[in-house]
């Protein structure tokens, strides 16, 4: 997204918010050691002209650098590179099913594969859905910047007219459930989330670069639509350290209550 290499409006869109494909840009680079630690990042109004970006979406950047340890702010000096690689995981706090779309547009999605397959009894069971149901299974990982290690391989599960969708995420488009519903046609109106413990299987540590059987998250996602008709499923396994899950809950008052 340099002047260099200038972006089409679709491919921006496709790697997501400007301020985020700057912070991915910055990352790398502090990785790749343009910017060493202990060294100190170009002005404000240096990384705007550099690219063509505003003050805001400058500040939005170092501030999510900031969060996630590389770099830290220092009155009338500027910013510092503290760290090549962050001391924090990544942090999803998902209070609505608007919450949980803008965390997947806000990161970074590889496809490695996919195939058609025919629900066994315990891929049903996983799914929830019906023995012998007809399904595309696309075999994902999803990364918080562009250069970094990666914080969930995630199967996804889509019905058979959503297949179309397999395109658009092998040219970059990491929104999933906007093309679950931009395919299918129908929809997404409730998620159901189940989280529980694991040991990492084989095929997903060589993905995250752990070893097998190392302590993890699974996450299993459910979106329904009309009728609580299931429109696609995701299984996300997470290893220690890259992710955190947060989740709020509200008391509500009884009507006149004191």
């Amino acid at each position: 997204m340099n002047a260099e290499t200038p972006m089409t409006e679709e491919a921006a869109a496709a790697r997501g918010p400007r301020y985020q494909q700057l912070t991915d840009t910055l990352v790398r680079e502090i990785r790749e050691g343009r910017y060493p630690v202990g060294s100190l990042l170009p002005p404000e109004p240096q990384l705007c002209q550099r690219f063509a970006v505003s003050r805001h979406t400058v500040r939005e950047a170092v501030r999510h650098l900031c969060e996630m340890g590389l770099v830290s702010r220092h009155q009338g000096v500027g910013t510092r590179v503290r760290a090549a690689r962050g001391d924090k995981q990544y942090v999803a706090s998902l209070s609505t099913l608007g919450d949980l779309m803008a965390y997947a547009r806000g990161t970074r999605l590889e496809v490695l594969g996919s195939r058609w397959v025919d629900a066994d009894e315990a891929l049903a069971a996983q799914l929830r859905c019906g023995e012998g149901e007809h399904w595309l299974e696309l075999d994902t990982c999803r990364y918080a910047t562009l250069g970094g290690e990666p914080i969930v391989h995630m199967r996804v599960y889509v019905r058979p007219e959503a297949a179309g969708m397999r395109e658009e995420l092998e040219r970059g488009q990491a929104w999933v459930f906007g093309l679950v519903e931009k395919y299918g046609g129908e929809r997404i109106l409730e998620a159901q989330q189940v989280v529980g413990a694991v040991a990492v299987p084989a095929d997903s540590a060589r993905v995250l670069g752990v070893r097998a059987k190392s302590p993890g998250l699974l996450v299993r996602r459910f979106y329904l639509g009309r009728g609580d008709r299931l429109l696609s499923v995701s299984v996300n396994v997470h290893p220690v350290g890259r992710f955190e899950l947060t989740t709020t809950w509200r008391l509500e008052e009884a009507a006149g209550r004191p």
